[in-house]
């Protein structure tokens, strides 16, 4: 089942979400599920979501690499201070600005000459609202269902709540510079999908043959004042600049 594509577009959405509201900010904790297959094998993985109303941390149970070589122990945006953090070691984060990100990412993408050809091959998706609907922990969801020309016989289905409003902030800004398959991603279907609306999904559903499989859904929300002490950056741990930590690269 070529459902890898349409896992990551549906991935992306989780961390992208994005509500222009003003008032009723979600503040809270928010536990994720997510699951894979590993030869045959049914695997859980857990990511927490802590979001004030202008600071958001994303943790995962494992670390992930980071440009290759960074262990990141989370993802710290910190709308008030315009940059994201991302946590390596123990006494050390990666800080970068948005504009930051887009000037690497266009001077890599330049190196390499992906630019014209990174979207070639890429599948086009298309999306619909259903008239579905369900409750999800007390929250009243829609189905907007996700294609791929990819795989037409195969699709997702999201389930999206109005009642959690979290302030992206920077991740819903238009972003400058990306490869078309990323741009596709950033600045298409999810203007529209998400960044003009006030949704989050709940529970994302891959559907074949009338089968649905769960391959990731929210376990609890939880309002309360903990996430402000989840959204600081330790004591202690010395911020780096991408420069710094590029010429760092450059010089092992």
């Amino acid at each position: 089942m070529k459902t890898r594509r349409l896992f990551s577009t549906a991935l992306f959405l989780m961390a992208t979400f994005y509500s222009a509201s003003a008032f009723a900010q979600f503040e809270g904790h928010i536990q994720i599920n997510l699951y894979s297959d590993d030869n045959g094998q049914r695997e859980v993985s857990e990511l927490n979501l802590y979001a004030t109303a202008d600071r958001i941390m994303i943790k995962g149970e494992e670390s992930l690499e980071v440009m290759g070589k960074v262990s990141a122990g989370g993802l710290l945006i910190r709308n008030d201070m315009k940059d994201f953090i991302i946590m390596t070691d123990q006494d050390k984060a990666l800080q970068a600005t948005k504009s930051g990100i887009e000037s690497l990412v266009e001077m890599l993408t330049s190196w390499s000459g992906d630019s014209e050809s990174s979207s070639s091959g890429a599948p086009d998706t298309e999306y619909e609202y259903t008239d579905r609907t369900k409750t999800i922990l007390g929250y009243e969801t829609t189905e907007l269902i996700i294609k791929s020309n990819e795989n037409p016989e195969s699709h997702l289905s999201v389930w999206l709540t109005p009642g959690i409003d979290i302030n992206w902030g920077m991740l819903a800004e238009p972003w400058k510079g990306m490869p078309k398959d990323i741009d596709k991603e950033l600045n298409g279907m999810s203007q529209d999908v998400i960044f003009k609306g006030k949704n989050f999904p709940l529970m994302i559903e891959v559907v074949e043959e009338g089968k649905r499989e769960i391959v990731m859904d929210v376990k609890n929300v939880n309002r309360s004042s903990i996430a402000k002490a989840m959204v600081e950056v330790p004591a202690g741990v010395k911020l780096i600049s991408l420069q710094e930590y590029i010429f760092s690269m450059m010089m092992e």
